[in-house]
């Protein structure tokens, strides 16, 4: 091992045995949003409903919710891609744990918005100082392992160096019929693109809230 490698080695074993810090409380909540505004929502909805309609036209009132979410297509597919984007989210924060996606103190990338678009989530990650765009491409193949998808794709951003974009596919390997050859058909916002190249930053999303940044 030569002396310039040395020091790279050293610090990858650091990574390896370092622990994962926790997350500060402000961005354990942004984390579980989702979660937390369904927990409060619902219940509150759910008691308004019972009160104003009383119990025989609540329950009515619910079934007919139901069933109007089972038979709408658009609304079945929007729900389920909403709780895909939500699974996707937790697993990445998984993944990112375990393969040590990682600075040397334990301090993991933040996940700033997440978009399902057809077969694929679209995913800005906002990485500490420590961790950036060649981390994430060295483990991607167990991040795809982590999130239950075929592949993870992951894109630089055209401005900053410590924001990636990652396209999460979870859509199955489509065999070519002469030489079985299995290859996936990119999201529609990244199609012509190739690894590392340049992805916008959504509009809304220009600015890194002060969570991402402790």
């Amino acid at each position: 091992m030569s002396r310039w490698q040395e020091p790279q080695a050293i610090a990858e074993l650091a990574r390896e045995i370092t622990v994962v810090r926790r997350p500060n409380p402000v961005t354990a909540l942004y984390h579980w949003r989702y979660e937390i505004g369904v927990l409060l929502v619902l219940p509150y909805a759910l008691f308004s409903l019972f009160q104003a309609a009383g119990p025989i036209w609540g329950a009515v009132v619910l079934f007919g919710v139901a069933n109007w979410l089972f038979y709408w297509k658009s609304a079945r597919r929007f729900l389920r891609d909403r709780l895909r984007s939500v699974v996707v989210q937790h697993r990445l924060r998984t993944g990112f744990a375990r393969a040590r996606v990682c600075t040397l103190d334990g301090k993991l990338p933040v996940i700033l918005w997440t978009k399902p678009r057809g077969d694929e989530i679209e995913v800005t990650v906002f990485c500490p100082a420590g961790v950036g765009y060649e981390r994430i491409e060295q483990r991607r193949a167990l991040l795809a392992a982590a999130c239950f998808a075929t592949d993870v794709h992951v894109y630089r951003h055209h401005k900053r160096a410590n924001v990636v974009h990652l396209s999460v596919c979870t859509a199955r390997l489509r065999k070519d019929a002469d030489d079985d050859v299995a290859e996936l058909t990119p999201a529609p916002r990244y199609a012509g693109q190739t690894d590392g190249a340049a992805i916008a930053l959504p509009a809304p999303f220009e600015g890194i809230p002060r969570a991402a940044r402790r």
